[in-house]
């Protein structure tokens, strides 16, 4: 971080974020490559060298500039307690382990991409897993759930620096800032300590957009925006949509309130420069996976055609109509977990003896998608005079405005046909509920609010007034569960049992040539365990989708059983109903080794 403030001669703010950026885009080169784990070591080798030459120069020739400046000392604050909170933490949510951990353990215990038997989304690039990985291997040398986990909130937190951009210093402002910007990943979108990319991807956005428009010289503000935007297409695969929003933003901005009519190419070579960083990353990405992979590439927006948005099938205007709901009236919550009364209800009648029915049959309060964007209209507003000095030429604000709202607007129309017809083409049951669908629609409004926060941020005290406000807020719609999991330094329940799966494996992998297992439920094709032992099995290969026993035995005849479990070396199943499966497989004289998980 020291070497790219001082060799690029950038305010220090941001360099931690530019510093993370960098190293995932430079991994990712060397995953391409097959050079990963030597990468890894010589940017860790030569991160360790020039600190100490900085600190000897420091030292040496008496110099009477900081060796860190603040910016630099706020973030080795947030890493040490990104660490202490999430140190000794746990995977524990859902796509954790049917992507994010499982491509993760892939790449530590391999250093490659398709190292192990796991071909899930196999088109999905690996920049947040790569920071992981690199903590992982610069810290314990294996695979660690917990740094794991820290460090993903790092590079989550890692533009927080950037709030100080010429602002004087107030710690209470300071304070309170960045507690908001951390809660704001759980209200907006997914809690911050869940490895999912979809919090990165608002963040990358929020932080490519802040860069261009605090900084005066816009040559430089290109530049350096293309970092994170470079980035940002390395996350999933939508992160080239949210590349091209930001790029769109910035390129409107940049071509209508720059005076670019004399020497138009010279002028307009940054931009174009910024473009090419943006998709040659991304393009090298789909170059890579389209010569490395052979296995077919999940569904894509391939389904979004003109004859299905002009002639839409049946099954279109439901989800349409609970899109519409979603979006407007909060019918599918932009947040995790909205407050409920009827818990209110429940404690006040616990701690004071007063009972309060009305609120038990009371409506939870929703947040949708419109309600978010008054929110951040708001900010605006009350801010506008701080804002608007970011956009001195006429019009520059206003232009500003109709093209995050055409961005929010196309993007939701976008999020509905996806949900009509690339996801119904994979679950029709997810399609139908909008699965997921906060996580998807907050990804833009929290990049939007980060970009605003960094613009507002201040020392006066009518932002203090303001920031603790927002705070009061944010502290309303936030679960219950948000603050036992802040320190989650116990393994919960589900954690236990997974980790006890694990163990109960072990022994049994050792002394018999297992390679592909299938789990079968009875009838719950949304058990999580499938996906634990996919990650904890690994590289024992798992079946990707669900399997039942009553599906198979309602679905198929005995000879088609037999051929749909024959790739298999062994049939995993619950104790619960055990005595039922053995029976029909005896019965049938199904002959697959069986393991009881207790």
């Amino acid at each position: 971080m020291l070497f790219v403030q001082r060799k690029f001669k950038i305010y220090a703010g941001f360099s931690p974020i530019l510093t993370f950026c960098s190293i995932g885009i430079v991994l990712t080169i060397a995953l391409l490559f097959n050079m990963l784990q030597i990468i890894t070591y010589l940017l860790f080798i030569s991160g360790l060298v020039s600190f100490g030459y900085y600190i000897y120069k420091h030292f040496k020739h008496k110099q009477t500039e900081v060796l860190l400046e603040f910016p630099l000392r706020l973030f080795i604050a947030i890493f040490g307690i990104s660490f202490l909170l999430y140190g000794s933490a746990y995977f524990s949510a859902w796509d954790e382990f049917s992507f994010w951990a499982v491509a993760l353990k892939e790449l530590v215990v391999t250093d490659k991409m398709y190292g192990l038997n796991f071909t899930d989304f196999p088109e999905y690039p690996r920049i947040t897993t790569l920071i992981q990985y690199y903590f992982n291997k610069t810290i314990s040398g294996n695979l660690h759930e917990g740094i794991s986990i820290s460090a993903h909130v790092v590079f989550s937190l890692a533009f927080l620096p950037m709030i100080c951009y010429r602002r004087k210093r107030k710690y209470l402002n300071l304070i309170l800032t960045c507690i908001v910007l951390f809660v704001a990943y759980q209200v907006f979108c997914t809690p911050i300590f869940y490895t999912y990319a979809d919090n990165t991807i608002a963040m990358l956005l929020g932080v490519s957009l802040a860069i261009y428009f605090l900084l005066d010289d816009k040559n430089q503000a290109l530049l350096l925006a293309a970092i994170p935007l470079a980035a940002l297409t390395l996350t999933k695969p939508i992160g080239i949509l949210f590349s091209s929003i930001g790029l769109g933003i910035i390129g409107v901005n940049y071509l209508f309130t720059n005076t670019i009519r004399g020497q138009f190419l010279q002028k307009i070579k940054p931009l174009i420069l910024t473009g090419l960083i943006v998709f040659g990353c991304f393009g090298s990405w789909k170059v890579f996976i389209s010569m490395k992979n052979t296995q077919p590439i999940s569904k894509t927006t391939s389904q979004i055609t003109l004859e299905n948005i002009t002639n839409p099938p049946a099954h279109y205007f439901p989800i349409r109509d609970s899109f519409i709901n979603a979006f407007f009236l909060g019918e599918q919550e932009i947040g995790s977990a909205i407050l409920k009364p009827s818990t209110i209800q429940k404690d006040i009648k616990k701690y004071t003896g007063i009972n309060l029915s009305f609120l038990e049959d009371a409506s939870n309060i929703k947040i949708s998608a419109l309600v978010m964007i008054l929110f951040l209209a708001s900010i605006v507003f009350f801010h506008r005079k701080r804002v608007f000095a970011y956009f001195p030429k006429k019009y520059s604000f206003t232009i500003l405005a109709i093209t995050m709202l055409l961005a929010i607007v196309g993007y939701a129309i976008l999020l509905l046909f996806i949900y009509a017809f690339v996801f119904y083409e994979i679950t029709q049951k997810e399609a139908g509920e909008l699965a997921s669908y906060y996580r998807y629609m907050g990804s833009l409004l929290l990049a939007f609010f980060f970009f605003f926060s960094i613009l507002v941020y201040s020392s006066k005290r009518k932002y203090t007034y303001y920031i603790f406000t927002i705070l009061l807020l944010f502290m309303l719609v936030l679960p219950r569960s948000f603050f036992s999991n802040l320190v989650n330094s116990k393994p919960i329940e589900s954690v236990e049992n997974r980790l006890h799966m694990g163990e109960q494996f072990n022994t049994f992998i050792q002394n018999e040539k297992v390679e592909k297992i299938a789990f079968m439920t009875y009838d719950n094709i949304e058990d999580i365990t499938l996906y634990h032992l996919k990650y904890e099995l690994l590289p024992v290969q798992t079946n990707s989708e669900p399997l039942t026993f009553k599906a198979l035995t309602t679905s198929y005849t005995i000879p088609e059983i037999k051929e749909k479990l024959a790739t298999y070396d062994m049939i995993v199943i619950k104790e619960m109903h055990s005595e039922e499966i053995q029976q029909f497989f005896m019965k049938h004289s199904i002959v697959k080794p069986i393991f009881i998980l207790k």
